[in-house]
Formats: C-alpha cells, structure tokens, sequence
C-alpha cells in the first residue's frame, strides 16, 4: 500500500511538472470528415500514439507535446484558413503531418513567407521537394519512386500492356499521372485511355464506364480508398475485372476493407504494411502502442503518423534544452529508426526512399519483392 502511494504520488507529481511547462505546439491541417476523413483521422491518432506516451514519460524537458489538428475536409481553401489560424499562434513549433497534395499546393506560397518547419507532409509530391524549400522535412519515399516500381513489377516483370488509367482530376492526380506517362513512354508505351473524376465525390460511374470501352489487364488508379472502392465495385457490377494499381496516399487499410470480392490490386507503399510485415521491429512497436490505448485500429498510414512522430520525438530530445525551431529542423536528417533505414537527401529535403509493394486479394496480402 505504502509503495502504490509513493508511486501514485510521483506520477501525480511528474503530471503537474508537464502541465506547467509550457507546450511544444505541432499544427496539422487534414481531412477529418468528408470521404478522404479516415486518412487525416489515421495518420493523426498514429502520431499520437507516440506524443501522448512522451507526456505520460514526461514530455521533453518537461514539456508537453501539443498536437492541434484542424479540419480542412481534404479541401484547399479550407486547409489556407486553418494554416493561416495556426501560424498566428505565437507558440506554435511546427507544422506536422498536412495530408494531401492539392492542400499543401495551396498552403506552399504561406509556408515559404512564414518558413515555419513543415515536417512530415502525408504526400509523395514533387512540389514539396524543392531544394529550395530547406524548411521542409519530407519522411516518406516520393510518388516518382512508387511509380517507378510499380510499373518496373507489373510491365516489366509481369508483361502487362493494357493499361488504363483512373486519376482524381486535381494537382494530385495530374503530378502521378505525368509520373505514369513518363514512366510507360521509356518503355515504348502509353495508356489506352486515360479517365478522371472530381475529387470529394462518388461521380465515379462515367469514369468506369469509358475504361470499360477498352480492353484492360490493368486500371492504374490515382486517388484515396473511398473513390477507388466505388470504381472497383461500380466495375463489378458490370462484368469488368481488371486488376488495379494504388499509390500510398489511396490508404490500403481503408481500401482493403470496403472492397468485395473478387479483386486483384496492387499496392505500392511507402511503410511495411502492419498485416503483412510482423517481423519488422517498426511494425511491432507500433502494433504494441495501439494495444496499449485499445482506440487505434492499426493501419499503413497510422504507421506512417507513428513513425513520423517518432523522428518528431528523436529529434527534439537531441535538442535537449535548446528546443528551437532551428535544432529541429537541423536534427530530424540526423535521427535514426530501429530496423527502418533511412539515408537523407538534401535536394528534396527526403530521409527516406523505400517502397514497398503488395497484391491484395479478399484471401490475402502479399508482400511483393524485387
């Protein structure tokens, strides 16, 4: 009894010792609701796995770890208003964990007046890996590299040649579209047609509806899980199975559950997919955090969120007492992750260049290698 009062006291003490310090403040604008909600909600509450923990521990020098994350519906205007709300906070270190391409387009001129860290972005772009831009922190392995493997596995490995492409009609879909184009044109080829819908709608059904005039063995998709699933089932229901490919930002977790059978997509990733890599120590520490809170269903952009945040977590404490936005921005290229390798580019401001690629099936996830 003695020893539980003690103990109690001691957590109660280090909580107040937190809560008094003032906060390292993160902003984080991402779609919450509208049909892309499951990608913002995800890749924040991944991150939150690891920030919350550190406040539990302490936080860093006794400080706690804020993160703000507004709604911007996966809209850019909104995604201006809520930047321009966080930038006017005085207290706020970085900005954390953007989703989308089409938002931080948007946001890019307010970024480069303020030059607040912009660390983590949820996008594969080549617009927000400028060398210029040396206020950036880009995690993740680009959209080119995803392209160019998945076209490497299934033209060059796999002899596909009809191939199709569906693309959300906005700055996202036009960048991996170009990456697409590029890609086929080294190898003599190009698509048969090309088909586009609006983004945050389910008018996908004309889009379908023109692939099916042709032939395919393949629809390369370029857009998030909701929108992909309806083409995949609108197809279904008219007799047209042709097999699909997805880039990381499509959120392969959410597509896998609302799709029916029978499918065959291929998913290029920028993480180890959390069902199909439980050997990775990564994945392992991530799995055991979200059974730890038992509210976070784990999921490739979670795992994203988490990892993320936990280079956020690194970095700062290599700042020690000297948690600036400068010694951030200057140790995030130096930290380091388990069994993740890491090898940062300057130019675009890059630390990791993996890319991992799986076929999904309703009976199983496959880990394709090269």
């Amino acid at each position: 009894m003695y020893l539980y009062l003690v103990t109690l006291l001691v957590s109660l003490f280090a909580f107040s010792a937190v809560a008094a310090e003032p906060p390292i403040r993160l902003g984080m604008s991402a779609p919450l609701s509208t049909k892309a909600g499951a990608l913002g909600k995800d890749y924040r509450d991944g991150a939150n796995l690891v920030f919350q923990q550190a406040n539990i521990s302490g936080g860093i020098q006794g400080r706690p770890i804020e993160l703000v994350c507004l709604d911007d519906g996966y809209e850019p205007v909104q995604t201006v208003n809520n930047t321009r709300q966080l930038l006017s906070d005085p207290k706020l270190s970085a900005l954390f964990g953007y989703v989308g391409t089409p938002t931080v387009n948007a946001v890019l001129p307010l970024l480069r007046k303020s030059r607040v860290p912009f660390i983590a972005p949820f996008t594969g772009a080549q617009l927000i890996r400028q060398s210029q831009d040396d206020f950036v922190f880009n995690f993740r392995a680009s959209y080119a590299e995803e392209i160019q493997r998945q076209v490497a596995q299934l033209v060059d490995q796999q002899g596909i040649r009809r191939i199709g492409l569906l693309v959300q009609a906005d700055e996202f879909g036009a960048s991996v579209e170009r990456l697409i184009l590029d890609a086929l044109k080294q190898r003599q080829l190009s698509p048969l047609i090309i088909t586009r819908y609006q983004r945050n709608t389910d008018d996908i059904g004309t889009a379908v509806h023109q692939l099916r005039s042709a032939s395919l063995e393949l629809v390369m998709t370029v857009g998030h899980y909701q929108a992909i699933a309806n083409a995949i089932e609108t197809a279904q229901q008219h007799d047209f199975h042709p097999a699909y490919s997805v880039v990381s930002f499509t959120g392969v977790t959410e597509l896998r559950k609302k799709l029916k059978p029978p499918y065959v997509v291929y998913a290029s990733t920028v993480m180890p997919f959390p069902e199909a890599n439980s050997a990775s120590r990564l994945v392992q520490a991530y799995l055991a955090a979200a059974r730890k809170t038992g509210s976070h269903t784990p999921s490739d952009v979670g795992l994203e969120g988490f990892t993320s945040a936990t280079l956020v977590m690194s970095a700062l404490k290599a700042c020690g007492k000297d948690i600036s936005r400068q010694c951030l921005l200057k140790q995030l290229p130096l930290q380091r992750i388990d069994d993740f390798p890491l090898s940062y580019q300057m130019h675009s401001h890059q630390a990791s260049d993996q890319v991992f690629m799986f076929r999904m099936t309703e009976k199983s996830v496959t880990e394709i290698f090269e």
